[in-house]
């Protein structure tokens, strides 16, 4: 009798210890999420922030929605009444500051303190994972062909022999155009600014949607130029293309890729606007591991070795400080305040080529 007893009191604390161990999981498995996340990353860039990401948040699945950043913003501003995205990762800078008065971004005390002071926003509704700045994607190869000298400056693309002879992006889709713009507004007078346009649009072969897609052009010989971005050139040249990269040397516009919170209940803001350190809700926690991520070591080695300029001051390198010495100041919040304005008078001007 004993023995039997013995076995079923054994039994009996074996059921309550797998049920105990049941009942405890059950939280975690409840912080499990998909999170939707909005970005314009490069698309080859997607399967390595997510193995990264997955890596530290294997209980996170993220489903991204790409495009370039101009069809991306329009989303946001059409969907601002009923908010979709959890999270921004790798949309330029200008085109979040131009959502500012939409109260579009909660605020996330990030606990890194490593990212550079001017790539983190002090309101705590942005921060930056990199930066990239505009440069010439040059075919070397048809510039043999069409007896073509290499540019080297912006003023150089205006030269007539370079006629039909360039691709660039349309800064109505693209923040890669439009950060080569403001580049171009930003460091001389206006009307001199848009005179150079004037001058660049009578060369220029056709405008295209992706910032990425000149270099490609240039890569497969249909034009010698494109005007793009040193990031868009490495996996090209990895892969045997003859291309050559110019930074212009007036010095280049540049932008930087940022990550934020999108506010889902904005009613619900504390009325002191105190930033929290973590939102509260399993889905607005799983999603400010983007941010986290966003400033992590694994995304400033992924900028690093995509030429991009890490946000992190620990991962710089000699040839990252060297790239930031051709950027041109830019004011990005007047950037984004003219954002629709400059795109308006550029459409106005070129948008027929």
């Amino acid at each position: 009798m004993n023995t039997i007893f013995c076995r079923i009191l054994a039994c009996f604390l074996v059921c309550c210890f797998v049920n105990a161990s049941v009942l405890t999981a059950m939280p975690f498995r409840a912080l499990a999420a998909e999170i939707t996340v909005y970005t314009a990353a490069e698309p080859e860039l997607l399967p390595l922030y997510s193995k990264a990401f997955q890596a530290k948040n294997p209980d996170i699945t993220i489903k991204w929605i790409r495009d370039s950043a101009g069809p991306i913003l329009a989303r946001l501003v059409a969907e601002n009444g009923a908010r979709k995205a959890d999270a921004i990762f790798a949309l330029s800078l200008t085109a979040v500051l131009s959502l500012q008065h939409l109260g579009m971004f909660s605020q996330y005390s990030l606990p890194d303190g490593a990212i550079t002071p001017t790539m983190r926003n002090p309101e705590k509704t942005w921060v930056a994972s990199n930066a990239w700045g505009a440069s010439l994607c040059v075919n070397t190869s048809e510039l043999e062909k069409r007896k073509l000298p290499l540019p080297q400056s912006w003023k150089d693309l205006t030269r007539p022999e370079y006629a039909g002879q360039i691709v660039m992006p349309s800064p109505v889709s693209s923040g890669t155009a439009l950060l080569s713009i403001n580049g171009w507004l930003q460091s001389q007078p206006e009307e001199a600014a848009w005179g150079y346009m004037e001058s660049l649009h009578k060369n220029i072969k056709m405008y295209v949607h992706s910032g990425c897609k000149p270099c490609q052009m240039a890569a497969q010989g249909e034009v010698p130029i494109g005007i793009a971005s040193d990031t868009c050139a490495r996996v090209l040249i990895e892969r045997g293309a003859p291309i050559t990269l110019v930074t212009p040397s007036e010095g280049v516009g540049w932008d930087m890729e940022v990550a934020a919170l999108v506010d889902k209940h904005p009613a619900s803001k504390k009325s002191d606007g105190e930033a929290i350190s973590a939102p509260q809700g399993s889905s607005e926690m799983a999603a400010s591991r983007i941010l986290d991520f966003a400033a992590s070591e694994p995304v400033a080695q992924i900028a690093v070795q995509h030429a991009y300029i890490p946000a992190r001051t620990d991962a710089q390198t000699e040839q990252t400080r060297l790239r930031q010495k051709s950027f041109l100041p830019i004011d990005f919040k007047k950037a984004a305040a003219s954002r629709d304005a400059i795109i308006a008078e550029w459409r106005k001007r070129f948008e027929q080529k």
